[in-house]
């Protein structure tokens, strides 16, 4: 049977309800971004619509390369670089205003930092990938008209890892917690929170390995002849969004259904 829940802060519903929509805001985007930006920039590059100097005119013609990058990031210097800006800051201001609860005093895992900490730190991070673009090689189609310096690349890649980091740890500890300390990770949508971040944290495993091993041996190009960095953290931004549009209650708020089960403690027979 399928159930329903009464968020028990009803004294101050306006702030809950806009803690659910950040929650739902920041998880869509997250699971939108890597297909959006692939998808219009396909339809740019194949439309040529660039072609035309009623739109731009280019000191030299736009010839456009691949439609996949090698990366989300590398998206940056292609067509849709807006987008993928524009899409890391809405995060980072969403993520910025988000406030969640307070660290608590006892339990597991009491001493990682509270909501508001984890988000801000998150938050920093996705600014520092916008503000310093990841580096490359030369880039065929570089709408940008640069590329950005080893060393810029290296605090890209350094916050990049930074900012998924702390979207695991909030989604294993954060999302886990409950008002009674004893009660963490046992709500039925708890194996989700923590399913995500062990997906997100094995996807930057991967990426680490793969990084070390093809850097050893130059002969090793499947990563990028498959694109595997841009699947990877596809999938990692897919399980970031399914923990925050399930944090931020989707089924209750859209499908009027408790599918996920927020708000209801797992029964005895379940564990």
């Amino acid at each position: 049977m399928t159930t329903t829940t009464t968020n028990s802060n009803t004294g101050n519903e306006n702030r809950v309800i806009s803690y659910h929509k950040i929650r739902r805001a920041v998880g869509l985007i997250g699971m939108l971004l890597p297909f959006s930006l692939w998808l219009l920039n396909t339809i740019i590059n194949e439309s040529g619509i660039l072609y035309n100097t009623f739109w731009i005119t280019f000191s030299d013609t736009y010839e456009p390369a691949d439609n996949l990058k090698d990366s989300i990031s590398h998206f940056y210097y292609a067509t849709v670089g807006e987008l993928f800006t524009g899409a890391l800051c809405a995060v980072s201001l969403f993520l910025f205003c988000y406030r969640g609860y307070d660290k608590p005093k006892s339990g597991k895992y009491h001493f990682v930092p509270g909501d508001n900490f984890m988000c801000n730190f998150a938050a920093a991070m996705a600014l520092l990938v916008v503000i310093f673009p990841t580096s490359s090689e030369p880039i065929t189609d570089n709408f940008r008209a640069f590329v950005s310096s080893e060393f810029t690349g290296y605090i890209h890649y350094g916050a990049a890892v930074l900012f998924f980091l702390s979207l695991s740890v909030i989604s294993f500890v954060n999302f886990r917690r409950t008002k009674d300390p004893k009660k963490f990770g046992k709500m039925k949508s708890h194996p989700i929170y923590k399913n995500c971040a062990l997906i997100m944290v094995a996807c930057m495993v991967a990426l680490l390995v793969i990084f070390v091993i093809s850097g050893k041996d130059a002969s090793i190009t499947w990563p990028d002849d498959y694109n595997i960095t841009f699947w990877l953290e596809t999938v990692m931004l897919i399980a970031f969004g399914v923990s925050w549009v399930v944090k931020g209650e989707i089924d209750q708020q859209v499908m009027n259904t408790n599918y996920f089960g927020n708000g209801v403690e797992e029964s005895k027979e379940n564990k």
